[in-house]
C-alpha cells in the first residue's frame, strides 16, 4: 500500500482509513526479542492456556505498533507527527490472526494543526481487540 500523506485541508472529520495486518507467533517472538517483554503469557502456549487463554496471547503494544503504521503511513500519514496514544485493550490477540485497523478523524484543529483520530482494532468477523484515541500533529510541506 503506498505511503500517504494529508495535509490538515485535505481532512475532514469523518474521514477514514483501513490498514489490515496478520500478526504472527513469529511476530510475537520478534517483538518480544526486540521488547524484552517474555512473559510467559506472550511465549509459553501451556501459560497461557492454564490462565484460560485460547493460546499465547499477543503484545498489547505489538499490537500499537501496527496502529502507528495506520497513522504514520496512512492517516495522516507522513506529514503527521504523532502526539498522544491512549490504547484500550478490549480482548486478546491468539496469533496467528488478521486484524483490521481502522482510524476515523474525529476533530480537526486549525488553529494548532492536530487531528483526533478514533480507531478501532478488530478481527476480521467484527470483534473488537482494542480501541485507541490519537493525536497527531500534522506539519506543513512548505
Amino acid at each position: 500500500m503506498p505511503l500517504k500523506g494529508y495535509q490538515l485541508a485535505d481532512l475532514t472529520v469523518g474521514h477514514k482509513e483501513c490498514l489490515t495486518s496478520r500478526i504472527t507467533v513469529e511476530d510475537v517472538d520478534a517483538f518480544a526479542a526486540l521488547s524484552g517483554d517474555v512473559s510467559p503469557l506472550h511465549m509459553s502456549e501451556d501459560f497461557a492456556k492454564k490462565r484460560g487463554f485460547a493460546g499465547r496471547v499477543a503484545h498489547g503494544i505489538l499490537i500499537g505498533a501496527h496502529i502507528s503504521a495506520l497513522i504514520g503511513n496512512q492517516l495522516p500519514g507522513r506529514f503527521g507527527v504523532l502526539q498522544t496514544f491512549d490504547l484500550e485493550f478490549r480482548n486478546p490477540l491468539i496469533p496467528p490472526e488478521t486484524i483490521v485497523i481502522t482510524g476515523e478523524v474525529t476533530n480537526i484543529s486549525e488553529g494548532t494543526g492536530q487531528i483526533t483520530l478514533s480507531i478501532q482494532v478488530r478481527k476480521p468477523d467484527g470483534k473488537l481487540i482494542a480501541k485507541c484515541e490519537a493525536k497527531s500533529l500534522l506539519k506543513s510541506t512548505t
